[in-house]
């Protein structure tokens, strides 16, 4: 790959798009703004001339950008009016991002993502379409100069598939748990409040109104069914978006690197080094919970402010809680779940109960003003505040053994964190004036995960449990 090459020319096209889509928005606003017909003719020459210069823009960029591997570089030259270049030494590279959006699928090509250990608000480099067999290459090339191979990269292509590697493949059943208790319905509900203030002037209420106006004497009863319909139909939609973004997901680990793939429509594969990875965390919302599910996340460092997954990347969507340290064991050693931790004091109950409660009272006071009398119902939710606030308490620990540290919370989910030594950043112990008097403490430990790192809390240990842990972590210091 020591010879400069360029990408498809479908990158063209994408170009294009990308800038129109700087541009589509003000010209929209533009053209309902100006009412004068004079106004709209220069507006329509003006969009036309700059339609024209995007388009040669786009094809000159095209033309300008090159890219290949050299002495240990992925170099990039690019620049239409100023020549630009970019030289990447390939130990910094962290992961290798590929997907395929629409357009890329229709030409057979894919989208390539290079990004690097000290991140960035953008990829380190982005090939927006080359072929499969391209990306594969790239891959296999900066593979084999990170272990400084000299085979042929044909017979090791050949090694590789021969070779028996550890390789998961969500199952269909998994699939199923994944998407009916994901947590996307709230994204949906979201997406459709966003998209309605924004062509809130272009919906004719009126018509609607008029078409629905049994529903101005509707009883409550039927406004609930309304409702739950809603609900019913946004939880609908959830499941078949994680349907198809998680479909034929699979995991591999090649050679200290882990490969995962998933997806139908925009198909997205991913390579994370496993000496990249900072921690592992495992999460179970309520209901996965119940079910005994949980999903199990690695936190790496680098990773760009444009990628989808940032610094956490879904190890396994979906998977048997008793079957995390088995699977972990198989494909990142040295990780292992602890199921006996160190719980909270007694004394930091009451702390968790009036935290949650006061959170649940100041969610719920508006409603019961805006719907009074009704809205008074929903100081019944103070009982759920309880539970949730008993609940958090109860999950909270943590575990030392040998160099990994084990931290347990919840706020919504109970989330699980493995860390080993030598991957924390920082770690300090907090004492609040109220904390104080009860001999407690706050730990926070801090990791090296995306561009700006990540923090993890336990609040409320037993003063003396937290100096052991900082304890811990500072003999590791000042031996090190």
């Amino acid at each position: 790959m020591s010879n400069p090459k360029r990408i498809h020319p479908v990158g063209v096209i994408l170009s294009f798009i990308s800038m129109v889509k700087s541009y589509i928005i003000p010209a929209i606003l533009f053209f309902y703004v100006g009412d004068n017909e004079s106004i709209k003719l220069y507006l329509i020459i003006g969009v036309v001339t700059i339609v024209v210069l995007l388009v040669i823009t786009s094809v000159l960029s095209w033309y300008k950008f090159t890219y290949w591997v050299e002495e240990g570089e992925f170099r990039i030259e690019h620049g239409v009016f100023v020549r630009k270049k970019r030289y990447i030494p390939i130990e910094r590279i962290q992961t290798i991002n590929v997907s395929a959006g629409i357009i890329q699928q229709l030409f057979r090509l894919v989208k390539v993502q290079i990004e690097t250990a000290g991140g960035g608000v953008e990829a380190e480099a982005l090939l927006t379409a080359i072929s499969k067999t391209e990306a594969e290459r790239i891959q296999q090339t900066l593979t084999n100069y990170k272990q400084q191979q000299t085979v042929d990269l044909h017979n090791e292509e050949i090694q590789v598939e021969e070779k028996q590697v550890p390789t998961y493949k969500m199952s269909k059943k998994e699939l199923l748990v994944a998407a009916s208790t994901s947590s996307g319905i709230g994204v949906i509900i979201s997406a459709i409040v966003a998209f309605l203030s924004q062509i809130d002037e272009f919906i004719p209420y009126d018509f609607i109104f008029d078409q629905f106006d049994f529903l101005t004497s509707a009883s409550f009863t039927l406004y609930a069914i309304l409702v739950c319909i809603g609900l019913f139909l946004a939880w609908i939609v959830s499941i078949i978006g994680v349907l198809l973004k998680y479909a034929y997901f699979t995991v591999r680990n090649v050679e200290d690197e882990l490969n995962i793939s998933r997806g139908i429509f925009e198909k997205r594969q991913t390579s994370i080094p496993i000496s990249r990875i900072q921690a592992i965390r495992i999460v179970q919302n309520p209901i996965r919970q119940w079910l005994g599910y949980s999903t199990v996340y690695i936190e790496s460092a680098g990773g760009s402010i444009g990628d989808e997954n940032g610094s956490s990347t879904i190890l396994f969507p979906v998977i048997l809680k008793k079957d995390v340290t088995k699977i972990l064991a198989e494909f990142i050693p040295g990780y292992p779940v602890m199921e006996e931790t160190t719980k909270l004091p007694a004394r930091s109950w009451k702390r968790y109960i009036i935290r949650k409660c006061l959170i649940t009272l100041i969610i719920i006071t508006p409603v019961s003003f805006l719907l009074f009398p009704l809205g008074l119902l929903s100081l019944l939710l103070l009982i759920g505040g309880f539970y949730w606030g008993h609940a958090s308490f109860k999950d909270a620990g943590l575990r030392i053994r040998e160099n990994q540290l084990q931290i347990t919370y919840r706020f919504l989910s109970k989330t699980t964190v493995l860390l080993r030594k030598n991957r924390i950043q920082s770690m300090n112990q907090h004492t609040s004036l109220f904390q104080r008097k009860q001999d407690l403490a706050t730990l926070k430990v801090a990791i090296k995960s995306g561009i700006m790192g990540k923090s993890f809390f336990v609040k409320d240990l037993e003063r003396t449990d937290a100096e052991e842990v900082v304890r811990w972590y500072s003999y590791s210091k000042t031996k090190g």
